[in-house]
């Protein structure tokens, strides 16, 4: 296990000691929260493919009310677990925060039974304000999870969902989402979308 990632403020988090496990580097995490400011006090925060959970946890330090993280390797989901358990006031705070251990693919499929929470939040009933999707950036499918996003009952009507990927993928325009801005950090890449019904 390895304690070299740090959240903004010094804090450090676990990560595993592997070669896939990609965390959101400090660089992109402190640029992410900078754009979004105050906006993420109180709202509604969806991390799917979060691994480590560095965003979720920056998302809680930032004052968002509830989270779910979605990361289907059992190992880092403990470890995404293990590293909210660590934040500070998480006593009073443990069931406004939802690890899942399932498929991104499956569980953002507008059928699927989001329901199977090891929480009390009512996940069929909660719509989230802010999305982070962070596919492997090897994968070729992050339009196809962003289909299934924006064909989900899960997003308000002015919901932002960010993608982070390489930045030699370009996200292609599409009828459901509209591209509101791109920013590039050395080996990344943020594409932030809102519904295009609602630009």
């Amino acid at each position: 296990m390895k304690t070299n990632l740090r959240l903004i403020g010094g804090k450090r988090l676990q990560s595993p000691n592997n070669i896939y496990t990609r965390p959101t580097t400090l660089r992109v995490r402190e640029a992410l929260f900078n754009i979004l400011n105050n906006k993420v006090e109180n709202c509604n925060w969806l991390d799917l493919f979060s691994g480590t959970g560095a965003i979720s946890c920056e998302a809680y330090n930032h004052g968002a009310r509830k989270i779910v993280a979605i990361e289907k390797d059992k190992n880092n989901s403990k470890i995404c677990l293990k590293n909210f358990l660590s934040l500070q006031d998480i006593d009073k705070r443990k069931n406004d925060i939802d690890v899942i251990c399932k498929d991104v693919l499956n569980w953002t499929k507008p059928n699927y039974n989001r329901n199977l929470s090891s929480k009390i939040i009512n996940l069929n009933k909660l719509k989230f304000d802010f999305v982070y999707l962070d596919p492997p950036y090897n994968a070729d499918f992050h339009e196809l999870v962003l289909s299934q996003i924006f064909n989900c009952n899960f997003l308000k009507k002015n919901s932002i969902v960010i993608c982070e990927h390489s930045p030699n993928q370009i996200i292609k325009k599409s009828t459901l989402w509209e591209t509101i801005d791109v920013r590039n950090y050395g080996q990344s890449r943020l594409t932030f979308l809102i519904n295009v019904q609602h630009a």
